[in-house]
């Protein structure tokens, strides 16, 4: 069962906006409304022509099983924001062979020099993923997102190209 990442396509949209939509991923998100189709479709569109974006799909056994997307700093390219989910149906794993795929790609194709997340406090799954990965935390913007409701934390994790090449590439194979 390998899994390859190819960029994301049209015929994407659909199922990648049912992922970001369902509950499970959409109560993880700094937005949590429902993305209308025509919302999507512009997002997309305003991505596809932005060379600072990168957006990916996840595919094993031929199936679309989730989505990454990388953003660079506008004045520093060479750092990249991520941000990535799963299909909601997907197996146990999947979302650690599709990220250490990612990684892959921001340090050996995008020629990243740092990788960068910003998590909500609560999305427990991601921020051991992220341990898991070796990122670094690098710091805690307290109560700094407001869900309607109330404040939250938000983690900030980073992962450098060389610590990721001399200490980690052996790991992620």
């Amino acid at each position: 069962m390998n899994g390859l990442l190819r960029e994301m396509a049209v015929e994407d949209l659909e199922i990648v906006r049912e992922w970001r939509n369902h509950p499970n991923i959409k109560k993880f998100m700094f937005s949590q409304k429902d993305v209308l189709p025509e919302e999507h479709l512009s997002w997309y569109q305003g991505a596809k022509s932005n060379n600072l974006k990168n957006l990916l799909v996840y595919i094993e056994d031929a199936l679309p099983l989730g989505f990454v997307q990388f953003s660079a700093v506008r004045n520093q390219k060479s750092i990249v924001v991520w941000g990535f989910y799963i299909a909601p149906y997907a197996n146990k794993g999947t979302g650690t062979k599709m990220t250490k795929l990612a990684l892959e790609v921001a340090f050996n194709q995008l020629n990243a020099h740092k990788v960068f997340a910003e998590i909500l406090a609560f999305n427990i799954p991601s921020i051991r993923l992220h341990q898991k990965l070796g990122f670094s935390q690098e710091g805690i913007l307290k109560d700094h997102y407001f869900d309607g409701e109330n404040y939250h934390d938000v983690h900030c994790f980073g992962l450098v190209n060389n610590y990721y090449h001399k200490i980690l590439c052996s790991n992620l194979k």
